[in-house]
């Protein structure tokens, strides 16, 4: 069966419309969003035909209780997954990117609540993604910062190598008492803030692309976990 074409293309267009009208910083939308996205979820599915397009439903609107805001509606964190998903779908079926990028996939495999809500917006938006990584690497930075409660006014380079050091006899943060382990971990850290956090929080940057800050984002979420489960050394 050939797909409608130009209907597929006229529908990506109003998901890409729906992306950028989210208001940035929101963390529930209203109904009216959801209602936009089913209506035009139905247009694939009559475009695409057979195909079964559960996956891309959307959950239950939440009963939320937020001043200014009428009950019911959705975390913006679950729409913004889904319309992403149905997006890259969309653009594999009509071949429009060279390179299908899995965009759903990748932002649901990150765990981490306070990535997910700093970033899921920034990571919705049409362009700017050196905005989530900045985010990103600067929530890798605090979190290292808090587990270790080093000095709040360490940052960057100085900090990991403050606190995350390569020697695990002669570190604040342990991650393993392998020194191979601790030696990696170390030397990861230290280029994540090096190659990511500093390019970022010092000048404005165009080159990133949402796939290359999804992957960026997903291997900080990678590496909070680890940080999480480390255990903090006395200085004593």
């Amino acid at each position: 069966m050939s797909i409608d074409r130009k209907q597929l293309k006229s529908t990506l267009a109003k998901l890409k419309a729906i992306r950028t009208s989210i208001p940035v910083g929101e963390r529930v939308i209203q109904e009216h969003y959801a209602d936009d996205y089913g209506a035009l979820l139905a247009e694939v599915q009559a475009a695409l035909g057979d195909e079964d397009l559960a996956f891309f439903t959307l959950p239950p609107s939440t009963p939320v209780r937020i001043e200014g805001l009428s009950p019911g509606g959705i975390w913006v964190e679950h729409f913004n997954s889904k319309l992403l998903q149905l997006i890259a779908h969309l653009e594999a079926a009509l071949n429009d990117s060279s390179e299908v990028i899995k965009v759903g996939t990748l932002f649901n495999s990150i765990i981490d609540e306070k990535l997910r809500s700093r970033c899921s917006d920034l990571l919705s938006a049409e362009d700017n993604f050196d905005r989530a990584i900045n985010q990103a690497t600067q929530i890798l930075e605090d979190r290292i910062r808090e587990k270790s409660e080093a000095d709040s006014k360490l940052s960057g380079i100085t900090l990991v190598n403050t606190v995350v050091k390569v020697d695990p006899k002669n570190t604040l943060l342990l991650v393993s008492q392998d020194q191979g382990e601790q030696e990696g971990f170390s030397h990861i850290v230290r280029g994540m803030v090096g190659a990511f956090r500093n390019p970022t929080h010092h000048e404005i940057s165009d080159r990133f692309t949402r796939e290359d800050a999804l992957k960026v984002c997903a291997f900080v979420d990678l590496l909070l976990q680890v940080i999480d489960d480390a255990t903090v050394v006395s200085s004593t």
